[in-house]
């Protein structure tokens, strides 16, 4: 009475990967829990089966239970809002008397989402994980995927898993049903790529106890274990005492690299509003009222540092009495009228989106305005808007608008004491982050996590500096007993580094916060200056950190061993300019 014909021998019924092991990890975020539903017609899984336990998910899936292959979802490493059960969802009571709701996490993660997320990804990243990464190519994607090394491996699949599986040659109507919903449920195998033994990495010490099956991965296997290789003492702070392998990462600043020293120092003598760091590498001062405009050719990354061609350019300025924002793209001409703004929505600040060719402009009644432009031969400035959008939100005055495109997000700050993020894409509310106890002063967020840091002033003196996630969630704050003038992000991958938050503060130092926990982990002083820091940034390669004052001198500090390394061009754009 089976449908399905006779079948070779294989070692597991299930894939390692299927939609049934992602939708179980991600059952308690949505939209995932409805597609849950409907592989579960209508219920949630038993509560003893239901994802509870990264320990017991781990022991099931390593050694325990030779039918949980199950392997980690990409989610293990980035998105820890997959772990909390937000929406309350009654998943049910346990044999053991103990009801699932947040996911269970090892006590190395101290009970923090968060932070297990961040200590999993530098797992993923670590010495150990890069050298025998190989094994699990040669089973997944090599010559063990297939043929006689795949059953000395105790590596095969149901034979409906595997790349090119012809479900047309089935002419029985019921037979390919049926093998379209095991494919459908069981997963697939990838085409196999290797066939013969993938390398490890040169200079890979290997220890491997036997084979590793797919069942196991690699990954898991690292992360939940306790190592008992002996610890090299390093004269660094750890970032968490109770773990050991963290890596600080090499940009200027990092309490593992050298200690900073200044490598440029140039008084301008006029204020900045703020420093830009462009992917060609260069660094931009621009005056108060200035905006850089750019658009990059569409083959290079924003984010790429290696030949990025800037196909256009422009500086937008504004805070002029006919309140006309004017564009200047040639240095050699007068600037252009380009867009007139009423008396009732004065312009008080503006952000640029360069790969959407986006403008948003903040005003004096809390109205922010979102222009979609595009660029064009046929005007004299080179762009021409297509059309506009209002924001409402805010009541008063838009002192500080933040663009972060890896994210497509936008915060916005106000004199009103809100703070608002924005969706890019659909120019719509997203949510505002409250709880600051007067109105932010500096905001910045971080193109690598999406983390949106804020500041405000202290009642008792001071700032209070505040750290949330890209979906809102308050990691926590701290005070400072300066007043912080300036905040800005290092921007260093994820997984080998642990980024931090450079506060320019007003007796002229700069102080250095984990993104991790928000402990202060360097400061950075210049004792020939001791003026206000109103701007700083990061250079894209994260060599290099550029600081200007509130008198108009631009500062760089490069690592110590990093002093030879060519510096990024600096170009300053000032009031005069668009009076040219």
């Amino acid at each position: 009475d089976d449908p399905m014909p006779p079948v070779q021998p294989y070692h597991y019924g299930s894939h390692y990967s299927n939609s049934g092991t992602v939708l179980h990890f991600l059952v308690r975020m949505p939209p995932f829990t409805k597609m849950f539903l409907a592989y579960q017609d209508q219920s949630f899984d038993i509560p003893d089966r239901t994802f509870h336990s990264t320990n017991t998910t781990w022991r099931l899936s390593s050694f325990e239970s030779m039918t949980d292959v199950k392997e980690l979802i990409p989610e293990f490493f980035y998105l820890p809002e997959f772990l909390v059960n937000r929406e309350g969802f009654d998943f049910g009571v346990r044999q053991n008397g103990e009801r699932v709701n947040h996911v269970n996490l090892p006590p190395w993660a101290r009970n923090d989402p968060r932070l297990f997320i961040l200590i999993h990804r530098q797992a993923l990243e670590s010495d150990h994980v890069s050298q025998n990464i190989c094994h699990w190519i040669d089973l997944v994607f090599g010559y063990k995927q297939k043929g006689k090394a795949s059953v000395q491996a105790i590596n095969v699949f149901h034979p409906a898993t595997y790349f090119g599986m012809d479900v047309s040659a089935v002419e029985d109507p019921v037979q390919r049903r049926a093998l379209e919903t095991m494919i459908k449920t069981y997963g697939q195998t990838p085409r196999q790529l290797f066939h013969t033994a993938h390398a490890s990495r040169p200079g890979a010490k290997l220890n491997i106890e036997g084979e590793l099956p797919a069942a196991v991965g690699l990954l898991v296997q690292f992360a939940f274990r306790e190592t008992r290789e002996p610890v090299k003492e390093v004269t660094h702070p750890s970032p968490l005492s109770w773990i050991k392998g963290l890596k600080w990462g090499e940009y200027v600043g990092s309490p593992s690299a050298p200690v900073p020293v200044v490598c440029f120092s140039q008084p301008h003598g006029e204020r900045f509003g703020s420093l830009q760091a462009l992917p060609t590498r260069a660094i931009c001062g621009l005056s108060r009222n200035f905006c850089l405009l750019m658009t990059y050719n569409k083959e290079q990354g924003v984010r790429s540092m290696n030949n990025t061609n800037i196909q256009w350019s422009a500086i937008l300025s504004w805070g002029y009495a006919d309140n006309i924002l004017r564009l200047k793209s040639k240095q050699s001409e007068p600037p252009i009228n380009f867009i007139q703004s009423s008396q009732q929505h004065q312009v008080t600040s503006c952000a640029w989106v360069p790969d959407s060719c986006q403008l948003f402009t903040g005003s004096k009644c809390g109205v922010i305005t979102a222009y979609t432009n595009r660029l064009t031969s046929s005007t004299p400035s080179e762009i021409e808007m297509e059309s506009q959008m209002h924001l409402y939100g805010h009541t008063e005055e838009i002192t500080g608008l933040c663009v972060c495109k890896p994210y497509s997000v936008m915060i916005s700050v106000s004199r009103d004491g809100t703070c608002i993020v924005w969706d890019l894409n659909r120019l719509c509310y997203v949510q505002s982050l409250a709880g600051h106890k007067s109105p932010v002063t500096a905001v910045s967020a971080s193109e690598t996590s999406g983390d949106i840091a804020t500041v405000c002033d202290s009642a008792g003196g001071g700032s209070d500096l505040r750290l949330w996630t890209v979906n809102g969630d308050l990691v926590g704050h701290v005070h400072c007993r300066e007043i912080i003038c300036s905040v800005a992000f290092s921007n260093q991958p994820e997984g080998v580094s642990i980024n931090v938050i450079a506060g320019g503060l007003e007796n002229g130092i700069v102080r250095l916060w984990s993104t991790w926990d928000l402990k202060p982990v360097r400061e950075i002083t210049f004792p020939k200056s001791n003026k206000p820091i109103i701007s700083l940034t990061f250079s894209c390669d994260g060599h290099h950190l550029y600081t200007a004052n509130s008198e108009g001198t631009v500062i760089a500090w490069c690592r110590k061993d990093q002093q030879r390394v060519k510096l990024p061009m600096f170009y300053s754009f000032l009031s005069s300019y668009a009076a040219g």
